[in-house]
């Protein structure tokens, strides 16, 4: 009998480490986590990741620059979650496809509006070379409407000359 007791607490004891291994193991990925959230942060990235889905009208795009923004805590020790993180970019829109977004939706240039997520105005300044020289944003309440529901919610500003648009999404 005493051996099954000793072999209990052996067991328990060893159960104990196990579960407090991955703990400890956490805690220190938490605190590494950051700094590369950090480094995430500061770049321009250009994966073909935006469809017609995410961002309606933007057709077969000729190329994109987005930036990643934290907009929650990703760090804690519960991981990423949805609604920690937002993206903001820069899509060359192919000509036909600018101008049938367009025709879409009803556009009107910017006049201090207040926007749930963002304005170009309010763009990484890293993403500021893809942008044209004078670009005329446009906005469409139509279309803003549209994307504040769904899994990535956010709005979509088309540059005057219909071949850029700027957008912010948050997920």
């Amino acid at each position: 009998m005493r051996r099954g007791v000793q072999v209990t607490i052996g067991l328990t004891v060893l159960a104990l480490i196990a579960c407090g291994i991955p703990l400890a193991w956490q805690k220190r990925n938490v605190a590494g986590c950051q700094t590369e959230v950090d480094a995430a942060l500061e770049h321009v990235y250009t994966a073909r990741r935006w469809t017609e889905t995410d961002l309606p009208g933007i057709g077969d795009y000729l190329e994109v620059h987005y930036h990643l923004t934290e907009a929650g805590l990703p760090c804690e020790e519960r991981g990423p979650e949805e609604g920690d993180w937002g993206y903001q970019g820069v899509l060359r829109l192919r000509p036909a496809d600018g101008a049938a977004l367009a025709a879409a939706y009803d556009w009107a240039p910017l006049q201090g509006q207040d926007f749930r997520y963002g304005t170009p105005a309010q763009m990484w300044p890293g993403l500021a070379p893809f942008v044209p020289a004078d670009p005329g944003w446009l906005h469409s309440d139509k279309y803003a409407r549209l994307k504040s529901t769904g899994e990535k919610r956010g709005d979509l500003f088309l540059s005057a000359d219909h071949s850029t648009a700027y957008f912010v999404l948050h997920t």
